[in-house]
């Protein structure tokens, strides 16, 4: 396929897929183009999804589980809110980006911030999050950029099912 288009929701979003996933996702795509969606009216993602069917460009859409008792009913609120999307084509992150930028920091480092290394971060949350920032930080982004440092996507998918969908699905090295 020529190009991935990844609706992304937002800065945090932006910043983690740049930073961590377009590279492995350009050994399958030959381009990746990120679009943040949430501040796009439904009619303006419907068309972007119309045309990335008239060019035979593959998308998918990257939404936070956000208040959903589960995936499949999240993939409803998308399918329900894009007329165009379809459902092969959604990604839900458990529970937020956050949950993936901890899943795959590096060890050393969390450590070095006084936070223990968590098992699995399926249920980090932006507030809970944001409320393990180490008080040196006075950015939250700074602390994101910094645990994307040495980050390991194999050890994120260990740590975040969600995360090791994505990449199972989306990431596959097929060329």
């Amino acid at each position: 396929m020529p190009r991935l288009n990844v609706l992304v929701e937002g800065p945090d979003d932006v910043r983690f897929f740049e930073r961590v996933l377009v590279e492995r996702l350009k050994n399958r795509y030959d381009a990746v183009r990120l679009v943040p969606y949430a501040c796009l009216r439904r009619t303006a993602v419907d068309r972007l999804l119309r045309g990335f069917a008239r060019l035979g460009e593959a998308y998918v859409i990257v939404a936070d589980i956000d208040n959903e008792p589960s995936v499949r009913a999240k993939k409803r609120v998308i399918l329900n809110r894009y007329e165009e999307s379809q459902p092969g084509a959604i990604a839900v992150v458990i529970m937020e980006i956050e949950s993936w930028y901890l899943a795959g920091a590096d060890d050393g480092f969390l450590g070095q911030c006084g936070l223990l290394p968590l098992p699995s971060t399926n249920e980090v949350t932006k507030e809970g999050f944001n409320a393990i920032i180490p008080r040196p930080y006075l950015s939250r982004v700074g602390f994101m950029l910094d645990l994307l440092d040495g980050y390991s996507l194999e050890r994120g998918a260990e740590r975040n099912r969600s995360l090791a969908f994505f990449l199972a699905r989306f990431a596959a090295i097929d060329k």
